[in-house]
């Protein structure tokens, strides 16, 4: 089978986990697999990456076929590639590049390539109330594209808002590789807490720091840490500040992903109050090493965990609640040991790379 992954970057910087998966179903003996970007990228894959030629390399190559080929006319450069190539598959896995599907889409479905979108969050939650383009995406051309995919049952509920068929929706949560993780204990008088997240506002930042003003306040000796990088970043700052923690908390900033995982096993709780999330890759990066997650109930962060077995969902304005259930697990190490082993094995058994590769190779069959 001929499929043909695009995107924007390869991976983007903060979806290293996304190469992980494409390395392996480039292994797959079924799949002739190519991948196409539209910018270079530094990060280092066994993946051959075709990235896009320049700007006017490309508009040479569309004038050339749609003058020699009326089906090529009105085309992208990538649409006519898809198309010459006799492709079978071509998945979007970064879905604000959709008008690259726009000509294609309108094609007669057996004379082009099957169609799949990946939507990993925003593209779901939040761009369709401002922008018209996205609601005219999901309105007028969702039903030139084959299959959508969703991070969890949460964001395949809510995409159906925008008029999206329920048919076409496939639940395929993004996956990291496996890790043979030990259970951890916690030893320490010093309570370690890490979060991982764009600097946004749907991250909850001041929800995620007044949890660990409530442990201060409790007599508990705490340390946290947060990476990423985001607009809003100076939020992070600014609420600091505001709740004289400057001695407890470390904005770490951008780090690579090899260097992220490498320390985040040093921990002892993951901690995520969200506003909107369509999953979290972070949550389930943390599960893996076994650290207990903290996080909110918001859209599909509850199916990363086993809630009250591996780690806590609870709403996302109620950070006292999630320090008091991090003073549980405090308190009583025995039951700790118990979520951090049962946040591996959570993880091996529903969020790996092996797993999320069979779940594409089973779409793309099925939707001949």
């Amino acid at each position: 089978m001929k499929v043909n992954l695009f995107f924007e970057h390869f991976p983007a910087f903060n979806q290293s986990y996304i190469s992980d998966m494409v390395e392996l179903l480039n292994d797959e003996s079924s799949v002739d697999l190519e991948v196409n970007c539209l910018k270079k990228s530094d990060y280092n894959s066994k993946v051959n990456v075709k990235v896009a030629p320049k700007y006017f390399s490309k508009r040479l190559y569309e004038r050339f076929n749609g003058f020699f080929a009326k089906s090529y006319k009105d085309l992208s450069y990538w649409e006519i590639k898809w198309l010459k190539e006799k492709l079978e598959v071509v998945h979007l896995h970064h879905s604000f590049l959709f008008k690259y599907f726009k000509g294609i889409s309108e094609i007669e479905a057996t004379k082009r390539p099957k169609l799949v979108v990946t939507l990993r969050g925003s593209d779901t939650y939040l761009r369709p109330w401002f922008d018209q383009r996205w609601v005219d995406f999901y309105k007028h051309y969702s039903k030139g594209i084959d299959a959508f995919v969703v991070m969890s049952n949460h964001q395949k509920t809510y995409l159906q808002k925008w008029g999206v068929s329920d048919d076409k929706i496939h639940i395929i949560p993004a996956s990291i590789k496996t890790k043979n993780s030990k259970p951890k204990h916690l030893n320490s008088e010093k309570i370690r807490i890490v979060s991982s997240f764009r600097m946004t506002w749907e991250k909850n930042i001041e929800g995620n720091l007044r949890v660990v003003k409530y442990l201060i306040e409790e007599g508990y000796d705490v340390q946290y840490d947060i990476y990423g990088r985001g607009n809003d970043v100076s939020e992070a700052y600014f609420m600091v500040d505001k709740y004289n923690l400057h001695e407890v908390v470390t904005i770490k900033g951008k780090v690579e992903n090899d260097v992220y995982i490498n320390q985040l096993g040093e921990y002892d709780f993951y901690l995520q109050l969200s506003k909107s999330e369509s999953l979290s890759i972070s949550t389930i990066e943390a599960q893996s090493l076994g650290l207990p997650a903290i996080i909110s109930d918001s859209g599909g962060m509850p199916e990363t965990i086993l809630d009250g077995v591996s780690g806590f969902a609870i709403p996302f304005s109620e950070p006292e609640l999630a320090s008091k259930q991090i003073i549980k697990l405090i308190n009583n190490k025995e039951l700790y040991a118990q979520f951090s082993e049962a946040g591996i094995k959570n993880v091996n058994k529903k969020l790996i790379n092996q797993i999320e590769v069979k779940a594409y190779l089973d779409l793309y069959k099925n939707l001949f």
